[in-house]
């Protein structure tokens, strides 16, 4: 299976070759699961040659512009794409949204200004603490965390996941308050995806080691000021304390697991 890396960037200002946090599960059958959908994720999906009209499921880890502000282009590029080919296949797609109201406006407001990909069958769906998506290609599963604060009636609206397909565990932290909130689930798994945006790269490797986690591929994105600021330096003294390879993501990366 395939990662590629859509946006690397937490939610900061506009920034060089850098755009907010997207990253796609591509599977071997050439499946495609969308994890958040930061600016010009569907773009750089589209000029590396992505079959968009192949995303099968979104999952939006929380309600920040950082990422789902490309959620809407991730439509209307499906909708351009269906025209272009001149594809009139029946599809459905399901999308998960961290909260009713973020599924609620997001569902108008595409409505509204007409990019509905034709053809489609959309599953609109929220996220919760213990649920899960699965089908015949894929398992995911849900966690909520504590990036942001609990809703009113207790309800999570963040979250983590962890995706089983093709004999592989991949975790993606989203936004975390700690990653002790997934401790578990990075014990062992064939990658995990971290973000460094609220965290330092260095000092989550050094918990991950003292609980002695088995991580094949250790991913950062999302990235703060460390790593933008001081690349070099960052990427040295994580993987110092690692002990072993770390990727740091950048834009249009292809990452074989």
């Amino acid at each position: 299976m395939k990662i590629h890396i859509l946006g690397a960037l937490s939610g900061t200002e506009p920034m060089p070759g850098r755009n907010h946090t997207s990253w796609a599960l591509e599977l071997d059958n050439g499946n495609i699961y969308l994890f958040d959908a930061g600016e010009n994720c569907s773009r750089t999906a589209y000029l590396a040659q992505m079959d968009l009209l192949q995303i099968k499921a979104i999952f939006i880890s929380h309600p920040h512009y950082d990422h789902l502000g490309g959620l809407l282009n991730v439509f209307s590029t499906m909708l351009k794409m269906r025209a272009l080919y001149k594809d009139k296949e029946p599809r459905e797609l399901d999308i998960f949204m961290p909260t009713p109201e973020l599924w609620d406006t997001f569902d108008a407001f595409a409505r509204a200004v007409g990019c509905y990909p034709y053809c489609t069958e959309i599953n609109g769906q929220i996220l919760s603490d213990g649920g899960f998506f699965k089908n015949d290609d894929i398992m995911v599963e849900f966690r909520g965390n504590e990036h942001i604060a609990k809703a009113e009636n207790g309800d999570f609206q963040s979250f983590s996941f962890r995706i089983s397909a093709e004999d592989k565990v991949i975790v993606y932290s989203g936004d975390v308050r700690t990653p002790d909130e997934f401790a578990d689930w990075s014990k062992s798994c064939d990658a995990v995806l971290m973000e460094s945006g609220h965290h330092h790269p260095w000092e989550v490797c050094a918990r991950w080691k003292e609980n002695n986690c088995n991580i094949s591929k250790v991913i950062f994105m999302h990235h703060g000021r460390d790593y933008v600021n001081q690349p070099t330096q960052t990427a040295v003294a994580t993987r110092r304390v690692w002990g072993k390879e770390v990727i740091f993501a950048e834009d249009d990366m292809l990452i074989e697991v």
